[in-house]
């Protein structure tokens, strides 16, 4: 399959669901890793930012990217499998202002891309219980954690 088509199939897979939790706010799904596809990993990862900083392991984009197609093939049996172990996330420090640091997590790339993928199943689900003043107060205030 294409991946084109795969992603026409797949947002047609989504709108289902967002549809189902529209319809049924109670709703509970139970499975979703079965959109997790090789070619949905592929477009997860092409939605990264690939000057993002390195995680522990030092592999940048760039340095996944030259061997895509093994490492989402590889990536996709072990999620699959539930062999997948999401790693150890570096912790770098970064400034914040009056002399304060916070900490910051930085993922491996391959993380990233599982991270990503689950996010964009996931939002197809919560956005249908998101409501327009949600958007407007959160863009007014830039409600922060």
């Amino acid at each position: 399959m294409t991946l084109h088509r795969e992603q026409l199939e797949r947002e047609t897979k989504f709108a289902m669901i967002a549809k189902k939790a529209r319809e049924n706010p109670g709703e509970i799904f139970t499975s979703l890793s079965h959109y997790l596809s090789e070619e949905f990993l592929i477009s997860s990862f092409r939605k990264l930012r690939k000057s993002a900083a390195s995680g522990i392991d030092g592999e940048t984009c760039y340095d996944y990217e030259l061997n895509l197609l093994v490492k989402i093939a590889d990536l996709y049996k072990r999620l699959r499998n539930r062999e997948y172990k999401a790693p150890d996330i570096r912790r770098a420090w970064i400034e914040k202002g009056a002399g304060k640091k916070r900490p910051l997590g930085i993922s491996t790339v391959e993380d990233k891309i599982v991270q990503r993928a689950v996010t964009d199943i996931l939002n197809n689900i919560y956005e249908q219980d998101f409501h327009e003043f949600s958007y407007i107060l959160s863009q007014l205030g830039q409600i922060s954690h």
